[in-house]
Formats: C-alpha cells, sequence, structure tokens
C-alpha cells in the first residue's frame, strides 16, 4: 500500500509539473498577444511615418509611471504633422510620438497619456477617438476639445 501511494504522488508531482508549464506556456504567449496588440498598429504607422519623412534613426525613450515611449524629435517630422486637421506639435502612434522640435515635460506627459491610451486600446484606439470627436461634433462641441482621450491627456500634463 505504501508503495502505491509513492506512485500517485509521484504521478501527482508530474501531473502539477506539466501544469505549471503549461500554464507558464499559455502566459507567455498572452503577454506575447497583448505585445502585439499593443504594437500593431500604432507602431507600424509611426515607422511608415518617419520612413515617408526621411527621418534616419528613432529618438529618444522615455519612462513615465509605467509607461514606456520613443520621442522621436525631429524637423523632418514636420512633413508628416503640418499634414493634419487641426495643427498639432506632437502626435502619438502606438509607442512613438512624433514632434518637429524637443517637446516640454507638459506635452510629454500628455502624450504619454495617449501612450497609455494606445496600450489599452491597441489597434481600437484610432476608431475610438474618431468616433470620440465625431460624438462632441454631433453634440455641437470641438471635436478635438471635447475629445474624451484628449479631456484625459491634458489632465496628465504637468
Amino acid at each position: 500500500m505504501a508503495g502505491s501511494w509513492r506512485i500517485a504522488a509521484g504521478r501527482d508531482r508530474v501531473t502539477f509539473h506539466w501544469a505549471a508549464r503549461t500554464i507558464d506556456a499559455w502566459l507567455g504567449l498572452v503577454r506575447g498577444v497583448r505585445t502585439v496588440w499593443r504594437a500593431l498598429p500604432g507602431d507600424l504607422m509611426a515607422l511608415l511615418v518617419m520612413r515617408g519623412c526621411g527621418i534616419p534613426r528613432v529618438g529618444r525613450g522615455v519612462r513615465l509611471g509605467g509607461t514606456s515611449a520613443i520621442l522621436v524629435e525631429h524637423p523632418a517630422a514636420a512633413r508628416y504633422l503640418d499634414h493634419q486637421w487641426i495643427p498639432v506639435h506632437a502626435q502619438t502612434l502606438g509607442r512613438y510620438v512624433l514632434a518637429r522640435e524637443p517637446l516640454s515635460d507638459r506635452t510629454i506627459a500628455h502624450e504619454m497619456e495617449h501612450v497609455r491610451q494606445w496600450e489599452r486600446l491597441g489597434p481600437l484606439f484610432l476608431p475610438a477617438y474618431i468616433a470620440s470627436s465625431g460624438v462632441a461634433l454631433l453634440r455641437g462641441r470641438h471635436p478635438y476639445g471635447a475629445n474624451r482621450y484628449e479631456v484625459a491627456a491634458r489632465r496628465r500634463e504637468l
């Protein structure tokens, strides 16, 4: 009887070992999917804009709270930013913040909130952002000033 208990205990140990490995693999996959979800399409769009503007390299990394981003402060970014519907100093695409000149701490804090929004919503961020502007416009409000994502970003400014 004692020998059969040892065999059962050994099987349980093996079962728990494989269960733990399976859970670890699943969590690794989920983290990988979440990373891809956050990165696409914003990061790819930013890299395409950089390539299209002739920006040769990535800028500097910044971290605010638990969020990190890449600031691309380059005069050639004006080729992209000047074609916006409204005049902007910077624009966030995924984890990249594009700007034509060095940004103030206040603007960096604002843009870091947009990076957090991209991280939460992934590819749904742009449609949600546009929808928020559309709702504001339908309510007779300014589509940029009343956009809920811009309101949240302005609250984060230092």
